[in-house]
């Protein structure tokens, strides 16, 4: 008996031993390194401070855990020997309540961890089933200001997936916590100042497969990450920690991947992934973040969305093949009275009406009554035709989204207004226009924010502001056979206008708005056109530079892009206006573009711009841009 004891005996005087060897320097010097950091999501501030990001109380085990890392620390080590030296139940044991918190202590203290049972986070941690981390990033999606620069969730696939296959694995999202009262303008307003508390959640996968790729027919890439199963654990074991914890939440910074980010952060001793996202962490740059630091593998998921493949299966039919699963998606005749032409591929216009009715009813309202019955018919007349059909999935794009140009972009040029010459700077946080390389991006459409412009005139001999462009949106999607698709643009900014003109005299601010139709696929070529309004103030409101400072008035703008070459894309934007208040009268605008997007970070933009209000002005310009 006393021989059985004796280890038992032993390894407890080995433990208070290194319990008793721990000094307060070695807590000091934890405290400040990296992996705690990250586990306490600290941050610096001012002149040094550092405070958690965590704005949940729960969060921490010392009064001032929050602002002091090395207080939260020392509370977190008396708790670990608490958890070590004394019976505690498992609300109270530390390494039940912060299990990574517990891990990570004990192994830079070279303290062994006695397992215990923890039954909530036992039965947790065997549900999931934790094999391999996934970053999945729904592509952009305009119609929604929370979703204009796509999104990333984190899918945590299962050690066994032929029992759980990756549409039943679980995914952890990071969102606002959003008043339903909120429309998509409040939302942004709210988000972009912090207003909105921020929470994880876990959900099975599939749930955010319907929402993302079915609902708002978003492209789906998957990543897999490239994790050691130690770092999995790791970083399962911290997500048990954050469960219900509050953050604040910031559209532009602190967001959903910012904060995925900040997560697998923990995974390895050295990773900083947020560091260099003080500013903007936009998706598509957290996704370049992971690729920099070795965690992405070369393979990659393409999920295309509902309208993705409905467009590609009607692109690999004729016209009259499109228009009689047409007719058969919505009049809905009975196939056996609907008799198909001889010469068509009948098992392809099967299938595209049975995925119209289902889009139908999934997007567009269909009730299941019309479009149960209709479905089951199509679907036993295309057992009946043998054969394939022959229709392929959409092919994986060649450029993963993270593969693109980056997302911000500054310039320096060199050009000529009113027979003056002049230099240029500019630069912009976000995001990507028609004439930048589309690889990566949405083909059809342009997201530029804050892009301001400075000169130099000779003349002048000073660098001055001259032109902000605040917000330009535009959504070029095309119609189709199978959508009838509306086309919109806006923008607003702030802008100069004659370099001779005092400083005070010679700028005016303006919001465009434009409501219309759009062709082409975006990559090769697109034309649109737009009926549009648009207000102007200052002192060059309207059509001309004396009279009211206001204007309002409605026109049209026309425009195309084209890529006769795949790195050059040029195009012409034409306006027309008639100003009907304030200082009324009509103006045509004409901005022509040739951009040679040379590297996948380097271009040359030459660009024209004319206007004719009371008198013609023009002024060209030849600038090199670098992305980043």
């Amino acid at each position: 008996m006393l021989a059985l004891l004796a280890p038992s005996w032993a390894d407890e005087l080995d433990l208070e031993a290194r319990l008793a060897a721990v000094t307060n320097e070695q807590l000091v010097t934890l405290s400040r390194t990296n992996a705690w950091t990250q586990l306490g999501h600290y941050h610096d501030r001012f002149l040094g401070q550092r405070k958690s990001q965590v704005q949940d109380p729960r969060f921490f085990l010392a009064l001032q855990g929050q602002t002091q890392p090395q207080a939260e620390l020392e509370a977190t080590w008396q708790a670990l020997q608490a958890s070590l030296t004394s019976a505690l139940d498992e609300e109270a044991d530390l390494r039940c309540r912060f299990p990574a918190r517990a891990h990570w202590l004990a192994t830079a203290l070279d303290i062994p961890l006695p397992a215990r049972p923890c039954s909530a986070f036992d039965a947790w941690y065997e549900e999931i089933d934790p094999g391999r981390l996934t970053l999945v990033f729904p592509s952009a999606y305009l119609n929604n200001a929370a979703s204009m620069f796509g999104h990333t969730l984190l899918r945590i696939d299962a050690a066994n997936t032929q029992q759980r296959p990756d549409l039943v694995a679980f995914a952890v999202n990071y969102a606002a916590q959003v008043d339903s009262q909120d429309g998509g303008m409040a939302y942004a307003i709210k988000g972009m100042l912090g207003r909105y508390p921020g929470y994880f959640s876990l959900m099975p996968y599939y749930e955010k497969v319907n929402e993302y790729n079915q609902l708002e027919s978003r492209d789906m890439w998957e990543l897999p990450l490239d994790i050691s199963a130690a770092g999995v654990e790791q970083v399962m074991r911290h997500l048990w920690e954050l469960n219900e914890m509050r953050f604040t939440y910031w559209f532009f910074d602190q967001n959903c991947s910012y904060q995925l980010l900040a997560v697998l952060s923990v995974a390895q001793e050295n990773l900083d992934l947020t560091r260099g996202f003080q500013i903007k962490a936009l998706p598509v740059d957290t996704l370049r973040a992971l690729d920099q630091a070795g965690l992405l593998i070369e393979e990659a998921g393409f999920r295309p969305s509902f309208a993705t493949r409905l467009h590609n299966m009607a692109q690999q039919m004729t016209a009259d093949e499109v228009e009689l699963a047409r007719v058969l998606a919505f009049d809905q005749p009975h196939p056996r009275d609907f008799l198909l032409p001889e010469g068509v591929n009948q098992a392809a216009i099967y299938e595209l009406a049975a995925e119209w009715i289902s889009f139908r009813f999934q997007h567009q309202g269909l009730a299941r009554e019309q479009a149960a019955p209709q479905m089951h018919r199509l679907l036993v007349a295309r057992a009946q035709v043998r054969g394939r059909s022959g229709l392929t999935t959409p092919a994986t794009p060649e450029i993963a989204p993270h593969q693109g140009h980056g997302t911000a972009r500054w310039g320096v040029g060199l050009g000529w207004q009113a027979d003056q010459a002049y230099l240029s700077l500019v630069a912009r946080p976000a995001y990507h226009t028609r004439y930048d390389a589309v690889e990566g991006y949405l083909a059809n459409a342009e997201i530029n924010l804050f892009e301001l412009e400075l000169r130099f005139f000779e003349d002048e001999q000073r660098l001055e502001p001259w032109r902000l462009n605040l917000v330009e949106v535009g959504n070029y999607l095309p119609s189709s056979p199978i959508f009838s698709m509306a086309a919109w643009r806006v923008q607003t900014g702030l802008e100069r206008t004659d370099p001779e003109a005092r400083t005070q005299d010679s700028w005016r601010g303006f919001a465009i708005g434009g409501y219309g139709r759009a062709w082409g696929e975006g990559q090769d070529w697109m034309t649109y056109g737009f009926v549009t309004g648009r207000t102007e103030i200052g002192p060059q409101a309207g059509h001309a530079p004396e009279g009211e400072d206001w204007a309002l008035g409605a026109g049209i703008n026309l425009g195309f892009v084209w890529a006769p070459v795949r790195p050059v894309r040029l195009g012409l934007d034409a306006h027309w206006q008639q100003f009907v208040a304030g200082h009324t009268g009509a103006f045509w605008s004409t901005e022509a573009t040739v951009q040679w997007n040379f590297a996948q970070q380097q271009a040359l933009r030459l660009q024209g711009e004319w206007d004719e209000r009371e008198e013609s002005r023009w002024q060209v310009g030849l600038t090199w841009l670098h992305y980043f």
